[in-house]
This record gives C-alpha cells, sequence and structure tokens, in this order.
C-alpha cells in the first residue's frame, strides 16, 4: 500500500509531466503544483482525498474545488487547460 503522502505526490508528479509535455511551466511543492503558461497566467492544483468519495484522492484548485480523481490526470488537464484560457487563478 503506497502512503498517503506518496500518492498525493506520484499522483501530481503525473500531472505535471504532460502539462510540462505540452510547453506549461510547472513546479510541483509538497501537496500541490503550479502551472503557468507562456502568458503568466497561472493555476494551482491540489491532490487531497475527499471524504465524500469514500477517501479517494482527488484533484483540486483553490478552496478545495474538486476537479476529478487523481486517477484521471487527462481530465485534470484539460481542466487547467480551460482555466489558464479564462484568465487563472485570481
Amino acid at each position: 500500500m503506497i502512503a498517503a503522502d506518496d500518492a498525493r505526490r506520484q499522483a501530481l508528479h503525473g500531472l505535471a509531466g504532460p502539462l510540462r509535455g505540452q510547453g506549461y511551466a510547472v513546479a510541483v511543492e509538497s501537496h500541490h503544483l503550479t502551472v503557468t503558461d507562456d502568458e503568466g497566467r497561472r493555476v494551482e492544483v491540489w491532490a487531497q482525498k475527499r471524504a465524500s468519495d469514500g477517501g479517494r484522492l482527488w484533484f483540486v484548485r483553490a478552496g478545495g474545488f474538486p476537479i476529478c480523481e487523481a486517477d484521471r490526470p487527462m481530465d485534470a488537464i484539460v481542466a487547467v487547460k480551460g482555466a489558464l484560457a479564462e484568465g487563472g487563478d485570481r
């Protein structure tokens, strides 16, 4: 069994790699990452357990806004890119 902190880090690094591959700057720190586009817009994403989903790991945005389950990184990438297009975190 993977420790909770390790699972969070693995999920974030699994999200960071494809985002970097698409040309975004990504910084991973402990339990969250920051994605920045070439215009300086940024979005922060955390990996957190969600009590309402039986403690499953989810990607969430600032304020705990849920994105998707952490085992669906492509869905998270679509959400992050959409958030960047809308101006990012303010």
